[in-house]
């Protein structure tokens, strides 16, 4: 960007700028008392500014509020409309519903209670909600706080997530109290917002107070949290905004529901300079005690020794070696989401008032921005050895320097247990290995992390950042989220190297050592400040992003993975039916990344939209074959749906003719297939398609209803 256009975009951050689509509502303000006035960030706000311009026309978002707090200073804005049909601003204070962003509160109840002797983490549920039944297995606080309790999600979406009538803390408990087990507590990570509303029972039976009154008295009232609430459609709430759907490619109100059957699990509502009042609360220790803080922000993990990555209302998985923890939220009326990096003192929020949207791409960049690097940034190589290596030093990256970032210290300092910690790295993350046996070396590198192999790779990454803590300059060392895993790695090699006091049991072996260098030599070039900061929007040159690329990673096996953003942008220029720059985009992806999952989906949907089915097909089973889920028959026929439901009948026929034809078995499609022909008004077609699908299953989901079309064209189109 040039400077005199920087200016002007600094310009109108100041300004109320009404552009054609949207109102961006001058709505920017402090929540908290600061001596810093912010003008270290005018720069990045600016260019922040210009993004959501381009992003909220692009996913077609009506409200959006996000701010972020760092150290002292606050900054939050709103941008589009809190009510679209009167035209009112959004702005800092506007109040959204919370949805599940409400659960990391909840726990922090339940925490409070432990704290004060009232809840015992590991007593039965029973014990505080004596009305809910008994199941085949005990059910503990503990492992509903975790997700680990086997209590159901919603089972019966069309009813349960349609409730329209105010219920009580009993009604609400009633709904599911007599749902089976998914399965064995403490064998499988499920979510449940059931779950957390029986954790507000919970509180109600510990405290004898009603959860509201216990979270305005406990949590929301001594950090101030003034506008935060129980949402309720009776009670004036200042500044509440009105929520959107996308309905047939319009946007339309929310569906009315009340979210009291969800009350501790998503009934709140609340503004993002309370979101934010509650991270630092949460920052400061204003809450709960560092013990329970411990305690509620560290991954639980199964029976089977599998890290959950979701603590006690906490999602915590440790991106590019951060202290993270986060939730989002998600209902009618309303996306959410809150993220605190507590090493740095320093969380974002944000929220939406249309379900088609979400805050997150938002958050992303404004994080970008502020930090200069991705929330996420990874390295990708196309070679099967360096691939591997990549998927060792991640992890161990990861877990031990988000560790250390949290505690300050290794997750040991036995010199046994390490010793054991580098042997298993070793022993599995070697050219012998891997080339000997690459699956089997493959899932060792994939338990390294986990309690299963006892932390293996988290020990070893937090030690590894505790002596460069040691020896490397504070600015370096603070710079490792930035970097990546690999020059983590290249860091503590040369110093295991250089340095006598790191015993040879300590240390990496030769081979991977050589490995991880020539690693590093490339990385270091092609991880240009120019890659952490990119951000692939629809009107991209591609052209020039091509030519910057090549010229950036020429010559490199290992650089950048910028698989998301170029998913994105394909998905985007898909969907708004430019059909031609989507498949360049696709084809420049698969060109760079061609050994990903993702990529060979995108290149198959461009391919086929393009009218080139045969490679499409073929790009689509080489997607499937690198990973089943997102190319699969039931993924397919999503993105068909997606296609519909924007008026593009002919491209989601196009894609699931291909879907069928890969997965020949699959009713589904082709039931599918018959109702976009039906509403193309093709009887004939759509009646061949109804039948096939009632050939290959009789008694598949919609069935019923199938049967009952193929009944009606066949009488329409008089035949037998």
């Amino acid at each position: 960007m040039k400077t005199s256009v920087r200016a002007l975009v600094v310009l109108l951050l100041l300004q109320f700028v009404v552009p054609i689509h949207v109102v961006f509502a001058q709505s920017s303000k402090r929540v908290a008392a600061t001596s810093v006035d912010g003008r270290q960030y005018r720069e990045q706000l600016a260019l922040f500014e210009e993004f959501v311009r381009k992003y909220m026309e692009l996913d077609r978002t009506v409200g959006l509020t996000v701010g972020f707090i760092k150290d002292d200073f606050v900054w939050v804005k709103g941008y589009g409309f809190a009510d679209l049909e009167n035209k009112v601003p959004a702005k800092a204070e506007s109040a959204y519903r919370l949805a599940s962003v409400t659960k990391p509160m909840t726990a922090i109840a339940i925490m409070q209670l432990v704290e004060k002797g009232k809840i015992n983490l590991d007593a039965e549920v029973q014990t505080y909600v004596p009305y809910f039944p008994k199941k085949p297995w005990p059910v503990t606080v503990r492992q509903l706080l975790g997700h680990l309790a086997g209590i159901s999600h919603y089972k019966n979406p069309a009813e349960e997530l349609h409730i329209k009538t105010r219920k009580s803390t009993r009604e609400a408990i009633a709904i599911f109290e007599n749902f089976d087990l998914v399965g064995e507590p403490g064998t499988r990570y499920s979510y449940s917002s059931y779950g957390y509303n029986l954790l507000g029972a919970v509180i109600e039976g510990a405290s004898g107070m009603s959860y509201g009154d216990y979270m305005r008295a406990n949590v929301w009232g001594p950090i101030a949290m003034n506008d935060t609430r129980m949402d309720d459609p009776l009670e004036v709430i200042p500044n509440r905004v009105r929520g959107y759907q996308l309905v047939n490619d319009k946007v339309r109100n929310s569906e009315f529901i009340d979210i009291s059957s969800r009350f501790a699990g998503g009934g709140t509502r609340s503004t993002v300079p309370d979101l934010l009042k509650f991270a630092k609360g949460i920052m400061d220790g204003k809450l709960l005690s560092p013990g329970s803080m411990n305690i509620a922000t560290t991954s639980m993990s199964t029976k089977a020794g599998r890290l959950t990555d979701y603590a006690m209302g906490w999602e915590t998985t440790p991106y590019n070696g951060r202290y993270f923890i986060a939730h989002s939220g998600g209902q009618q009326e309303t996306r959410t989401l809150l993220w605190i990096f507590p090493a740095q003192k320093f969380a974002i929020a944000g929220a939406v008032n249309f379900e088609g949207s979400n805050p997150g791409p938002y958050m992303e960049r404004l994080h970008q921005l502020l930090t200069g690097a991705p929330t996420y940034f990874n390295a990708y190589s196309g070679d099967k050895l360096k691939s591997a290596f990549i998927d060792a030093m991640n992890p161990t990256f990861n877990y031990g320097f988000s560790y250390y970032q949290r505690n300050r210290k290794p997750m040991t300092s036995d010199a046994a247990e390490l010793a054991k910690a580098f042997e298993y790295f070793n022993q599995h993350v070697n050219p012998q290995a891997i080339q000997a046996d690459s699956k089997a070396a493959l899932q060792k590198i994939g338990d390294g992390a986990q309690p299963l192999a006892n932390q293996a790779f988290a020990k070893i990454g937090s030690y590894m950042a505790a002596r460069l803590a040691e020896k490397q300059r504070p600015d370096r060392f603070a710079q490792y989220s930035s970097l990546g895993s690999i020059t983590y790695f290249q860091d503590y090699i040369a110093l295991s190297q250089s340095d006598p006091t790191i015993p040879k049991e300590l240390r990496f072996n030769e081979g991977f050592a050589k490995v991880a260098g020539d690693m590093a030599t490339e990385w270091n070039r092609t991880n240009t400040k120019y890659a952490r900061g990119l951000w692939i929007l629809p009107d991209v040159n591609l052209a020039e992003l091509e030519k910057t690329l090549r010229h950036s990673f020429a010559g490199a096996t290992v650089y950048p993975n910028l698989v998301d953003d170029f998913f994105a942008v394909t998905r985007r220029l898909v969907l708004r039916g430019d059909r031609k720059r989507a498949l360049q985009a696709a084809q420049l992806a698969i060109e760079f990344y061609p050994e990903n999952g993702p990529t060979s989906l995108m290149h198959g949907l461009a391919l086929i939209l393009n009218g080139d089915s045969t490679r499409g097909e073929a790009a689509l089973k080489k997607a499937a074959a690198i990973n089943p889920g997102p190319a699969g028959p039931g993924a397919l026929n999503n993105i068909a749906y997606q296609f519909a439901n924007l008026g593009k009948p002919d491209e989601a026929i196009a894609i699931l003719t291909v879907a069928a034809s890969i997965y020949p078995q699959e009713a589904n499609l082709y039931d599918s297939l018959g109702e976009f022909y039906l509403k193309k008004g093709d009887k004939s077609k759509a009646l061949q398609h109804y039948k096939k699908a009632l050939e290959i299953n009789p008694k598949f989901g919609n069935a019923a209803a199938a049967s009952e079309i193929v009944k009606r064209l066949t009488t329409e189109l008089g035949r037998n």
